[in-house]
């Protein structure tokens, strides 16, 4: 489907994002005459002027030039993913692991134009998710989330296959993903256009700035504090590139910070030298609608991304047959026309009745896969106390995110609820399962080779809430 709902949107075939409208393009004198201007300058036949060939033919000639061939309407979305002009697309499906994988999608099938062409075929997607918690590529899961409370809320973790650090997303938050070369990546560019756009709305609570880590703020407030309401998350491959991030609208942030937030004296310390952290910062909403928010970000992505070059005419070729130089546009008055199609972008909707093809839904599949979310994380230690038994188990996890080894230290006190014999002795199946087997670092994994109950459901709900 070609979303229509966005304020200057025009109807070619296609629909296009722009700055004009068709009703200010007319012929010339024609719409301007009346009867005293036919009576006094005898302009009558002016009033049924009809374009000649020529200018019927310079015109298809530009329709040509400034619009690529439409597909069909109900096309499958492959069909405007590989489209060689800028596009945006807007998804309303709210599945994580879809979104993501139509993504991936759009930034794989984006053509490259010529080293030597002024052309771009950049894309801009939004797109909104039921509640998940989703980390970069390479972080920690077990670092990055309160684990025990996101499998307690059934709430999904997604890893993403770009960097960054952890963020939460609800229907109250909006994200977006800006794609273009790799020559042209600059990690600041387009927070900047997402700032301009936005602080042009007048009714905006918050005014925008961007700060040296290309993070989005809003300007310092009375109590001295720029709030983070967008973070980013960047990938770069086969010459192109892409600049994703979630704008906090009205997010849920009691949640968020829960989810967050990890009580190291419950969930235990994870020493994790090889994955990245997520750098901790103060959020707001920035309390927009969502449409608002699309609706000015295309704006400005079509103003910066739309821009048809125009031809220099200093560079221009002399015609020798022609004893002056001419601009066509102006002698047929065809100025209104090109520029409505100077500033454009195609507004692409994707719903349940877009037609996807299998490597999306393949992609989507892998994203879901342990292996995949939890499986790539670099190899760390996870270290659990126990006051109440004192004791201190160690689980180094390798590559895989499976159990290399675990070792037990002890209080030293004398009177114990468990003696420090049955402690060992709860743990020796699993240090048997642990060196024969490839045993996944779950909690319901781990937990289910230790015999003495009480500690078995402790280790179970302190790695991830599974017993």
């Amino acid at each position: 489907m070609i979303r229509r709902s966005l304020s200057h949107i025009h109807t070619l075939g296609t629909r296009l994002q722009g700055r004009r409208c068709f009703g200010n393009i007319h012929v010339p004198f024609q719409d301007d005459l009346d009867p005293a201007d036919a009576d006094d300058f005898n302009l009558l036949d002016f009033q049924h002027y009809k374009e000649s060939k020529d200018i019927l033919e310079y015109k298809q000639k530009l329709y040509m030039e400034l619009e690529q061939e439409t597909p069909e309407e109900n096309a499958e979305l492959q069909k405007y993913t590989e489209l060689r002009e800028p596009v945006i697309f807007v998804s309303k499906l709210k599945d994580p692991y879809l979104n993501l994988a139509i993504e991936d999608s759009i930034y794989n099938d984006m053509p490259i134009p010529d080293d030597d062409s002024k052309a771009n075929y950049n894309r801009l997607m939004f797109y909104k998710n039921w509640p998940c918690a989703v980390i970069g590529k390479n972080q920690n899961p077990w670092k990055e989330v309160n684990l025990p409370l996101l499998n307690s809320l059934h709430i999904p973790l997604v890893r993403r296959r770009s960097g960054g650090g952890t963020v939460v997303h609800d229907l109250g938050n909006i994200n977006y993903s800006f794609m273009t070369t790799k020559s042209k990546f600059d990690r600041f560019k387009f927070a900047e256009i997402i700032r301009d756009s936005v602080n042009k709305y007048p009714d905006l609570k918050y005014k925008l700035k961007v700060n040296e880590r290309g993070d989005i703020t809003t300007v310092t407030q009375s109590d001295g504090i720029a709030y983070k309401v967008s973070g980013s998350a960047y990938k770069l491959s086969k010459g192109k590139s892409y600049h994703h991030g979630t704008m906090l609208l009205n997010l849920k942030l009691d949640v968020l910070s829960k989810l967050l937030t990890r009580d190291e004296r419950k969930l235990g310390i994870v020493d994790s030298m090889a994955s990245i952290n997520s750098v901790k910062s103060k959020v707001i909403n920035l309390e927009l609608d969502h449409q608002k928010f699309i609706d000015l970000v295309s704006d400005g992505f079509s103003k910066n991304y739309g821009m048809v070059e125009k031809e220099d005419s200093s560079q221009k070729e002399k015609d020798p047959s022609c004893p002056e130089e001419y601009d066509h546009n102006e002698l047929f008055n065809l100025t209104d026309f090109v520029e409505a199609y100077s500033d454009y972008a195609r507004v692409i909707t994707i719903d349940e009745k877009t037609e996807l093809n299998q490597k999306i839904y393949d992609l989507a599949n892998e994203l879901k896969e342990w292996k995949w979310k939890y499986g790539s994380t670099p190899k760390f230690s996870h270290e659990l106390y126990n006051e109440k038994f004192g004791f201190t188990i160690k689980f180094h996890i390798k590559k895989g995110a499976i159990i290399d080894k675990f070792e037990l230290s002890f209080d030293d006190i004398t009177n114990r609820m468990i003696s420090t014999e049955k402690i060992e002795e709860s743990f020796e199946f699993l240090q048997q399962i642990v060196e024969t087997q490839e045993l996944q670092y779950t909690g319901s994994n781990v937990s289910g080779f230790i015999t003495n109950d009480m500690i078995s459901d402790w280790v179970g709900q302190s790695i991830d809430g599974t017993m």
